[in-house]
């Protein structure tokens, strides 16, 4: 048994490129989920205030079985299970498709069913009135969208969109799963390399990078909040003039 002795920061800073060569494939799948995932879960999410009583009990139901299975089974599900749905029930065959392709799906429906909540809940916080005097005014619907609902809904959903790209991110960490080399299936390569002696400089190094990439998703998010929130702040000061 070969036993540790100190903190190898040699062996760290050798490493750490050698990981940072697979962080394109962490951004791969954490860009993909975001692209389908967000305006899935927003048509989701107006299913939900404006559908039919059938697809909303139809969403809310799926929201909460999606949302209390672990992504990691998740990924199971979809990975060995979508494959034998299709082939049983469309007679598709599609178990030859890329493992990533699989993945994405997994992580699509994910984001999905969390950004449905989110966004339902973005659309509920705007004051009625202001929809109805919109409506008054004349205003179509995708009027109404894009002057009274998307402004203060992007703003009052920040902070939890932010906290869901962290969390695709995170999520990521999973693939390695299924034999995909992201951040943490690299790594883990590297240490049985290694022969497992840098195991805790392995994950050292993980721990690095994902941090770093959740300070700058984090300042993206802090800046996108001061934009969106001036037209707050202006708002604000002229209903304390005017009262």
């Amino acid at each position: 048994m070969v036993v540790r002795e100190t903190f190898d920061i040699v062996f760290i800073i050798e490493s750490l490129p050698k990981i940072l060569k697979a962080l394109p494939v962490t951004l791969y799948f954490t860009g993909f989920a975001l692209l389908f995932g967000w305006p899935l879960g927003l048509l989701a999410a107006w299913g939900k205030i404006s559908g039919p009583k059938w697809l909303k009990s139809l969403l809310t139901v799926g929201t909460d079985i999606i949302r209390g299975i672990p992504i990691v089974v998740l990924l199971y599900i979809v990975y060995f299970g979508l494959p034998n749905l299709a082939s049983g029930i469309f007679g598709v065959n599609i178990s030859r498709w890329p493992k990533p392709v699989f993945i994405v799906i997994a992580l699509v429906i994910e984001l999905m069913t969390n950004a449905s909540e989110m966004f339902r809940s973005a659309y509920t916080s705007i004051e009625k009135g202001q929809l109805e005097a919109a409506h008054a005014l004349g205003y179509t619907k995708w009027q109404r969208f894009i002057h009274v609902i998307f402004p203060q809904g992007v703003y009052v959903i920040l902070p939890n969109l932010g906290s869901a790209v962290l969390s695709m991110v995170q999520a990521t960490a999973l693939v390695y799963t299924l034999g995909i080399f992201d951040i943490l299936g690299k790594a883990r390569q590297l240490d049985v390399n290694a022969s497992r002696t840098q195991t805790f400089e392995m994950y050292f190094i993980c721990a690095l990078i994902y941090w770093a990439l959740a300070v700058g998703i984090t300042q993206i998010f802090k800046a996108l909040e001061r934009v969106f929130g001036k037209g707050f702040k202006t708002m604000a000061t002229k209903k304390d003039v005017a009262a």
